[in-house]
């Protein structure tokens, strides 16, 4: 049996796998993000260590669960969070959560360095964004001049979790990838960004992803009943990991994942360091190949949104949150494909790929007095299928193949979304018979690790396993094409209008 972990932005799933990917048991815990400002998120780094020990515990105490059959422990996290540790491995502020906007400046003040010639060349990121850690970093060096001097390990989450498991201080290419600070090509550390910065010397070692990072040390063997011989598996970014528990780790197979973001995984052995549409790309797991990795800030997170505020009705109805979700979907079903008219531009946190514009707000348009509620559900939905084809037209523009689309996350739940967005692409979309694609792609790496699979190939073949395939229907190829005629049109039009009033 293979122990997993997947640490999100504001939860932490932790599950058990058998040798056939099948799940065993499944525990989620919760928590909340502190705001002290505007666009600041923060977090204790122990709520992350928490609740992964407390969802290791639960499992490990259910009935039927042999602790002494536990091969491994490997897992995943969000990127980009940073974590500030002192030469005791104490924390000398709280995180620095992804999602963090608060180092605008710093955007500015390294892209005077680097150009986006040179950026899109090493790093494989398409823009420096405040989000990515290196300028979060510097923001600290800047602000915080004495909490940087204190600082001694300068981790990301999953690095954090294995560390606090094995004691060794590492991490990997994947997962170190959007933090401006490692050469993706060579898999080592970026001397430009990182002197610029001053980290030398406080940053992980880096291994690969599927590595054994050693075995737990006697206090958490002790605090969770696991042999202390059980081996920890590194893992890396949760994207990369969940496209391998969705076996996309050869061309052709793209995977869509819609969360509370939409990221698209696209799996190729080369990448044109001077490509007609840039497209962010990371080292895959699988060594040896890349993962284009193309991502929006808002998706699920739109619908959410919706649901929290305009659908107390449905909610109190269904007996819960999740529960009012079918309600909702029940209503967008009613409505005919584009919804007669109403477009939505789902810009809630600013747009991602492929307008990568922080100005952009969200827009409902052609709103009239016949449009009700399943109207509103419906186009934030086809809004999501819009993105989906625009960024698969660039992927496609990039020369990269596109054989089959995979999909994951909370979205691939409803059947009226996947036939949204397979309608909208004109595409099959096929959705995956486990959904927690992220933490089977961590037991799937610890599987081949501790020798059961030879790789991950073979691996893949035993543990991966899709569902239904959801077809385009013709009959709706009409409506949406005029649709995302006007949805594209809606951004290009409005774009000046988001500038002039950004600040």
């Amino acid at each position: 049996m293979y122990l997993t972990f997947d640490v999100g932005t504001t939860s932490v799933k932790t599950v058990l796998f058998d040798r056939e990917g099948r799940v065993l048991r499944k525990v989620i815990r919760n928590y909340s993000l502190d705001t002290p400002a505007v666009g600041w998120y923060e977090a204790d780094p122990e709520i992350y260590w928490k609740a992964v020990v407390e969802g290791l515990r639960e499992i490990l105490r259910g009935p039927g669960v042999d602790p002494s059959s536990v091969r491994t422990v490997s897992g995943c996290s969000q990127g980009e969070t940073v974590i500030f540790l002192d030469a005791e491995d104490r924390p000398v502020r709280p995180a620095i959560v992804w999602l963090d906007s608060r180092a605008r400046r710093e955007v500015a003040e390294m892209a005077a360095f680097i150009g986006a010639e040179e950026l899109y060349t090493v790093t494989g990121l398409s823009e420096i964004d405040p989000t990515w850690s290196a300028v979060k970093v510097l923001w600290v060096k800047n602000n915080q001049p004495e909490v940087f001097r204190k600082t001694a390990k300068f981790l990301l989450v999953e690095d954090y979790i294995t560390y606090r498991l094995t004691g060794r201080f590492a991490s990997t290419p994947n997962l170190l990838s959007s933090t401006m600070f490692v050469d993706v090509h060579t898999g080592l550390y970026w001397p430009k960004s990182v002197e610029y910065v001053g980290v030398g010397g406080r940053l992980p070692e880096i291994v690969q992803s599927g590595s054994s990072v050693g075995t737990l040390t006697d206090a958490v063997a002790a605090a969770l009943g696991l042999p202390k011989k059980t081996m920890v598996v590194k893992g890396a970014m949760d994207q990369a990991v969940s496209a391998v528990g969705a076996g996309n780790f050869t061309p052709g197979i793209i995977t869509e994942t819609t969360g509370s973001v939409m990221a698209i995984g696209v799996t190729t052995l080369r990448v044109d360091p001077k490509p007609r549409v840039l497209l962010p790309y990371q080292p895959h797991v699988v060594e040896g190949s890349y993962l284009i990795l193309p991502y929006v800030q808002t998706a699920g997170s739109a619908y959410k949104w919706f649901r929290n505020g305009f659908c107390q009705e449905e909610i109190r109805a269904a007996g819960g949150l999740e529960q009012a979700y079918d309600s909702m979907n029940a209503l967008a079903a009613a409505v005919p494909a584009a919804s007669e008219g109403l477009v939505f531009l789902p810009y809630l946190a600013g747009a991602g790929q492929p307008e990568n514009d922080p100005d952009a707000k969200g827009v409902f348009y052609g709103i009239t007095l016949k449009h009700g509620k399943g109207h509103f559900a419906r186009a934030i939905q086809e809004s999501i299928g819009y993105m989906l084809r625009k960024i698969l037209a660039n992927i496609a523009a990039s020369g990269v193949p596109v054989e089959e689309i995979r999909s994951m996350g909370g979205g691939a739940r409803s059947d009226l979304w996947l036939q949204i967005k397979a309608d909208i692409i004109g595409r099959p979309i096929i959705r995956m018979e486990e959904e927690e694609t992220s933490t089977l792609g961590a037991a799937l790496l610890a599987a081949v690790r501790c020798g059961d699979y030879p790789d991950v190939a073979v691996a893949a073949r035993a543990m991966v396993r899709l569902g239904r395939r959801f077809e385009p229907d013709a009959g709706n190829a009409a409506a949406y094409e005029r649709g995302y005629e006007l949805y594209s049109g809606l951004y290009d039009a409005l774009a000046p209008v988001f500038h002039s009033f950004a600040h």
